[in-house]
């Protein structure tokens, strides 16, 4: 379930269709189930007390509390709206979700089953944090071999979402190592609805595809773990795409498209969880130690971790459980460089810290000399500020100049001024407030001499 505070992504993407598009998607079962798990608690409630009573008046008191519930409820278009202060469901949404909850989330998705046998699910599981793991590493380390591992289709997407920046090969920016730092379910919705908004931008009918996921998700049950789901051929072009854009990044497993099922995985269940616990265990078990003298030694076997951390580190050693590498003025500019700031790259170091270094604290896991030297190689870049200016030269009189220095002082425009050169810059914006000025003078010079 969503927080209160944050509504989970798929909803703020939900809200951002048209008003007919959320309301064919409120009126489907499978959807209206799945969109009810994900809201808010105070918004749960309030459906909940909706579905026993006709309608709900509102207090004075209680309309601040629930105001922002209220809103996003009636932005899904779940709540009717009413001219009263008394709220009331949407009939087509209370009818979805009564017939849902009747048949159960399996059956209301729609999707047919079949018994399978436990050796065509073989390493399911694996293949599936191998799929993740190579999206992951190819974001963190666009080498030519983490390239041929990846679709155009996600390159393309990494590169609108502003993930990674084309050169001579993509570069990794600060909004893409802000992805890496997210966990494994924040990472996989962000994916999914960069998707969502890239087929929405081709208009492909985006209701379907939403519509799909939900069904493909609410298989997830984990009474039917050894079933294979089939793949219906009335699903159109743009409904298989997303299919297949699932299966790349591990969230379904299908062994060959002739076959024509899927089955689910551990990263589909987890994207139908609504608990805040990350997949990942061995992320968010630290494995990073750094010395004072700069030296960083990684306790991974894990290429991902490594190839996030040589974004940032001179990577010296490799042996077959630990890494040892710098932390040098080289390797932190090429980070910076690319749109990597000092506090990502310190806020890393300090989530992954090894345990043993969190006995003086979380804060001081990372020691405070290398933090604040961190933070001095970003601020070297930083004496230097550029801004567009307009410069004047070649005053015909030093009355001209002194009128348009004074001008322009006045306006708060001016930059900078040499009174024995008579040179002026004033800022860009104030070039036509200059030549605003100037007409003026001329006309008012010109009226004068008549």
């Amino acid at each position: 379930m969503a927080s209160d505070a944050t509504p989970h992504s798929l909803l703020s993407f939900i809200c951002t269709l048209p008003v007919e598009s959320r309301l064919n998607l409120i009126s489907k079962p499978s959807s209206a189930f799945f969109l009810f798990r994900i809201l808010p608690s105070v918004s749960q409630q309030i459906i909940i007390r909706l579905l026993h009573t006709s309608d709900l008046p509102l207090s004075a008191d209680t309309r601040p509390v629930m105001s922002n519930c209220i809103a996003l409820l009636q932005t899904l278009q779940i709540l009717a709206e009413t001219d009263s202060d008394r709220l009331r469901l949407c009939p087509e949404f209370s009818q979805a979700y009564l017939e849902a909850i009747q048949v159960g989330a399996h059956r209301c998705a729609g999707i047919d089953s079949n018994a399978v046998d436990e050796k065509k699910q073989k390493d399911v599981g694996k293949k599936s944090a191998e799929r993740w793991e190579c999206i992951l590493r190819y974001l963190a380390l666009p080498s030519d071999n983490n390239i041929s591992s990846v679709s155009d289709s996600t390159r393309h997407l990494f590169r609108l979402a502003g993930f990674t920046k084309e050169a001579t090969v993509d570069e990794i920016t600060s909004a893409g190592f802000q992805f890496l730092l997210l966990d494994t379910m924040q990472q996989i919705w962000t994916y999914i609805i960069e998707y969502l908004k890239l087929a929405l931008s081709r208009e492909e009918n985006v209701v379907e595809l939403v519509h799909l996921l939900i069904q493909t998700i609410l298989c997830s049950n984990p009474d039917e773990q050894r079933r294979s789901f089939s793949i219906s051929n009335a699903w159109n072009e743009s409904e298989m795409n997303l299919l297949m854009q699932l299966r790349e990044i591990g969230v379904i497993f299908i062994r060959k498209r002739k076959d024509g099922v899927f089955f689910v995985t551990p990263l589909l269940r987890h994207l139908s969880s609504t608990s805040a616990v990350s997949f990942a265990a061995d992320k968010s078990s630290g494995y990073i130690v750094v010395e004072t003298n700069f030296r960083l030694y990684a306790y991974t076997k894990s290429t991902l971790q490594l190839a996030i951390l040589s974004t940032f580190t001179e990577m010296t050693y490799r042996f077959n459980d630990m890494s040892v590498g710098i932390l040098s003025r080289e390797s932190v500019r090429r980070a910076l460089q690319v749109g990597i700031t000092a506090l990502q790259i310190i806020t890393y170091l300090r989530t992954n810290a090894h345990p043993q270094t969190l006995s003086a604290g979380a804060r001081h896991c990372l020691p405070i000399t290398v933090a604040d030297q961190i933070r001095l190689w970003e601020d070297e870049r930083k004496r230097l500020v550029f801004d567009n200016a307009t410069f004047y030269s070649t005053f015909e009189s030093e009355k001209q100049y002194t009128d348009l220095r004074d001008f322009a002082q006045k306006e708060e425009i001016l930059l900078w001024a040499d009174n024995k050169m008579m040179l002026v810059i004033v800022k860009d914006e104030g070039h036509d407030l200059i030549k605003q000025w100037w007409k003026s003078c001329k006309e008012a010079n010109a009226g004068g001499g008549k």
